[in-house]
């Protein structure tokens, strides 16, 4: 019968609790002290038989068995039984009652669910349930329950108990009772008394002789007591010992780094194991981890932005081309221009409100001049009077005629320059030239128009709508152009002819007042005439002079780079000029900063490029032709992963489990670093050390704890510890194992003289039972009398039932001679595989107690053994008692708490290799503290190795 799962709803410290068995045969549970290992030790027994638990009270879960391949099911919740085998109605019986012939709790915990306390001692072997099931095993069920029935009814009759109620126990009361009374009623006559004396005596002497025997059976116990302490003491010095050796170690978080190295083994288990399946399945010529695949992505977005890359280069191409043509044409501009010198850069800043009050102020004093000059007095012939401040002159050099000709020698400069420039011009050339622009730029705005229809509506293609708008945008853009230089030129043309007629008429205007005649003076004197003309004069002179002053301000405002033969009537013009140039320099600049723009825009992708042909590896220069061909490489690889994907879908999913293995082992490799570094420890196999130096004080600090109990236990009441402790240091164990031989030869001196005593006091009583005479110590005797003779049939039915107990006892063992040996030859083979080979059963010298040989053939008597041998020799017995039990009646689970504590590692190996092997064919659950049992148990074959964890 096996144990698939168990569940404790409710038990100790188990609350809603699961665990499910592994498929081998034996169960090796590691849990820490204070785990639950000895509470669910106790919840199996009480599942498998029911009662109540002293400490936790009725059980309430279930197990999940398999027998001989039927699964069955066994709950108990509180008293109530849920026994029963799926699809088959309940079972009312208990599970041994049905299947193991009656089993009781106590006889199973002692063979087959033990402890380290239950394992200890072969007393077992004589325990009458054991025995009897032992027999009914091997087939003699009716001669056990034989030996049974007979120690009840000899129970029934006698106990040793002095407060017992049983029936010779009553009858002795009754006789004690009516000694009293004899006594009270005793005469006093001489002979009497003297009985009566050596009656007291008698009971002197026998107070005497109980307080010897008391003290020689004290001093036995005691002696006793120090034999049955000894080897407890000695292994306490022992592990006492052992303790010195490992100092007291460190407080280590045992269950976290437990933990992260369970799990740092099962990560890179599990990795090895995905990776080994991931290699199987490795394709051949395909790279998944090209570079295609980390930056795909980019190539994607890059290729979004190819045609954008494409437009920004050509209009960035073509812009430079346009702003270099538009400088071109403004430099030409400014030849053409009048009012500004082309040898010259045009101000940034000029006054021109100073400029305006300056030309407003000249052209007043000239027209008051020119006003003065129309206004000359009649003189004689002449109709005008001279310009000249002092006198009328007729000469070449007055005034007007000296501004008149400098002002006609500038003019003409300025009309010769505007005819070369008009002649370098070539108008007609280049009012050619953008009427074809505009043409081409339409014809290609309407089929770009077109192409995007077409790519929307009939071939749905977004790269044919694209071109479409490409070449929309370029036509309209060529258009605009074309548009832009024609009017350019027209207007730079009608403007420089607008100058040269405004500069012929003032040439004409200068040419018509140099060819004026000029007034001449009157040879006769006319007092009034000369007045007036003395006044005209000096009203010259002053608009002269204003004019003068007029003019140098003038001259002086005009800003640098403008044409210096510049009049008032010129002001507008140039600001005019001054103007257009700068709007049209302005515009070259807002040109020039959407260049920049366009070229910021082009140099990130083209950035973004340099960065994806690096990560590529690509060495051809960036360019959109070789990003087409990177992204037809990229499309053709994507075509190869969907192929390979496809085909390798389990391969992804073997990688994403090595990956999340992976990354688990890295969060666990950081916890025990952290873990290290709290500790102080250089390394996991520094800190693991420190564990099992752990473990190995924590087992000797157990044993010396579990010694020093028993120590205390054995320690005799009232008696000094120190007094005890110091009679086992130092004493020796022959010398009281001589002790003990003297003290029963005193014992059994002083019985003798006890029996003596008795039969002196049986002759006394006789006597004084004949000088009897009155009625009442008739009826006392009489009744007394009655007593004995019902207690001597009594004590004649209890000496039978003894000796026919007796006499089965003796069959009995007749029976277990003939029986044993199996059960001891097995148990001997168990003790040669747990010893290694050391030590077998002495079969032959059983009759003088339980003994080993050892590979010499030397006996090793039992108060020889050490605590581990013993611990091996009992557990070789159980597990024997085990196998020959499952030949007859069932192959029941043993359950093993921690019985490995006092094995060295060999025998502890030694011991998981013996249970797995016995695990084959029986189930066999082994609960361990000890780290290095729950590794080994790793290692072997057929052993399953579980982590306790209550939640």
């Amino acid at each position: 019968m096996n144990i698939k799962q168990i569940r404790l709803d409710s038990f100790g410290p188990y609350e809603n609790w699961t665990f499910t068995s592994g498929p081998n045969g034996v169960q090796l549970v590691y849990g820490a002290n204070e785990s639950g290992k000895t509470s669910l030790l106790e919840g199996m027994r009480s599942l498998l038989f029911g009662g109540k638990h002293k400490k936790y009270g009725y059980v309430s879960g279930s197990l999940e068995l398999d027998k001989e391949g039927t699964a069955y099911h066994l709950g108990r919740q509180n008293k109530n039984l849920d026994f029963y085998s799926f699809g088959e109605p309940s079972i009312k019986d208990e599970p041994n009652q049905l299947w193991w012939h009656g089993l009781d709790k106590k006889t199973y915990n002692r063979t087959f669910g033990l402890t380290l306390e239950d394992l200890q001692g072969v007393d077992i072997l004589n325990e009458v349930d054991v025995r009897a099931r032992f027999f009914g095993a091997e087939g003699g069920e009716q001669l056990g329950g034989v030996v049974k029935s007979i120690e009840t009814n000899a129970n029934d009759l006698l106990v040793a108990s002095a407060s017992g109620k049983r029936r010779i126990n009553v009858l002795i009361d009754q006789l004690q009772e009516n000694k009293a009374r004899l006594s009270a009623l005793g005469e006093h006559e001489t002979q009497y008394v003297e009985l009566q004396q050596a009656l007291k005596a008698s009971e002197d002497t026998e107070a005497e002789i109980q307080n010897q025997i008391k003290e020689w059976q004290d001093y036995r116990e005691g002696v006793e007591m120090v034999l049955r302490a000894w080897d407890t003491y000695r292994r306490s010095e022992e592990a006492r010992r052992r303790m010195q050796q490992f100092t007291s170690p460190d407080t280590l978080d045992r269950d976290a780094f437990l933990s992260i190295d369970e799990g740092l083994r099962e990560a890179r288990q599990n990795m090895q194991l995905w990776l080994d399946k991931e290699e199987a399945l490795k394709p051949e010529n395909f790279d998944p981890n090209s570079p295609f695949t980390t930056y795909g992505q980019d190539i994607e977005d890059l290729i979004q932005q190819g045609a954008k890359w494409e437009q920004l280069r050509r209009e960035c191409e073509e812009g430079e081309a346009y702003i270099a043509k538009v400088k071109e044409q403004l430099d030409f501009s400014r030849g053409l221009q009048s009012s500004w010198r082309k040898d010259e850069s045009v101000p940034t800043d000029v006054n021109w409100f100073e400029g305006e009050r300056l030309s407003k102020r000249l052209r007043t004093a000239k027209d008051q001049l020119l006003y003065w000059q129309s206004q000359a007095p009649s003189l004689q012939k002449e109709p005008k009077i001279s310009e000249d401040s002092s006198s009328v002159d007729t000469g070449e050099n007055s005034p007007v005629n000296t501004w008149a000709q400098q002002e006609l020698q500038a003019v003409m400069t300025d009309i010769a320059d505007l005819e070369s420039r008009l002649g370098e011009h070539g108008s007609i050339r280049m009012a050619a030239m953008p009427i074809w622009l505009q043409r081409i730029g339409g014809i290609g705005a309407v089929v770009g128009v077109l192409m995007s229809l077409a790519g929307l509506i009939a071939l749905e293609s977004v790269l044919y709508s694209i071109g479409g708008i490409i070449l929309l945008i370029l036509g309209l853009g060529l258009f605009w152009y074309g548009w832009r230089l024609r009017h350019v030129d027209d207007s730079d043309v009608a403007r420089l002819m607008r100058e040269l007629e405004r500069l012929q008429q003032r040439k004409s205007y200068l040419e018509t007042q140099l060819d004026a005649p000029l007034p001449v003076a009157s040879d006769v004197p006319n007092l009034e005439t000369a007045a007036i003309e003395q006044r005209y004069n000096d009203e010259g002179k002053q608009l002269q002079a204003n004019y003068e002053k007029a003019l140098a301000e003038w001259q002086a405002w005009i800003p640098e780079g403008a044409a210096k033969s510049l009049d008032e009537d010129d002001f507008f013009s140039m600001k005019h000029e001054y103007d257009q140039y700068s709007e049209q320099l302005r515009t070259i600049e807002g040109y020039e900063k959407r260049l920049d723009e366009h070229k910021e825009s082009l140099r990130l992708i083209e950035d973004q490029a340099v960065t994806l042909w690096y990560n590529l590896g690509v060495e051809a220069p960036v360019s959109p032709t070789e990003l087409k061909r990177i992204y037809n490489q990229y499309k053709n690889f994507q075509q190869q992963m969907i192929r390979w994907e496809q085909k390798e879908s389990q391969r992804k999913s073997y990688r994403m489990e090595y990956d999340n293995w992976h990354r688990k082992e890295k969060e666990l490799l950081l916890e025990q670093k952290a873990l290290l570094e709290k500790s102080g420890l250089s390394g996991a196999n520094e800190y693991r050390q420190k564990l099992i130096d752990e473990d190995q004080f924590k087992q000797w600090e157990t044993i010396y704890k579990q010694s020093q109990v028993q120590l205390d236990l054995l320690t005799p009441d009232g008696e000094n510890k120190d007094l005890f402790y110091r009679r086992l240091r130092e004493g020796n164990k022959e010398n009281w194992t001589d002790e003990l031989a003297h003290a029963d030869q005193e014992l059994n001196a002083r019985k003798d003289a006890m029996a003596n005593l008795y039969e002196k006091r049986g002759q006394i009583v006789e006597a004084m039972r004949a000088l009897g005479s009155d009625q009442e110590q008739r009826e006392a005797i009489q009744q007394r009398q009655e007593l004995e003779s019902e207690l001597e049939s009594a004590l004649e039915d209890w000496a039978t039932q003894v000796v026919i107990a007796h006499c089965m006892e003796r069959a009995q063992q007749s029976y277990e001679e003939e029986s044993q040996p199996k059960m001891l030859e097995l148990a001997s083979q168990y003790i040669k595989r747990l010893t290694n080979g050391a030590y077998t059963f002495d079969m032959w010298g059983l009759q003088d107690g339980l003994a080993l040989l050892n590979e010499r053939g030397e006996r090793l008597p039992i108060y020889h053994w050490s605590s581990g041998l013993a611990d091996q020799v009992y557990l070789a017995l159980r597990l024997a008692l085990a196998k020959v039990f499952s030949y007859q009646v069932d192959a029941l689970p043993i359950i093993l708490d921690d019985i490995l504590v006092r094995f060295d590692e060999d025998r502890q190996k030694s011991a998981l290799e013996l249970l797995a092997e016995l695990g084959e064919h029986q189930q066999i659950w082994l609960f361990t503290c000890q780290q290095q049992v729950y590794y080994m148990g790793q290692a072997i074959a057929g052993i399953d190795t579980h982590i306790l964890q209550r939640a």
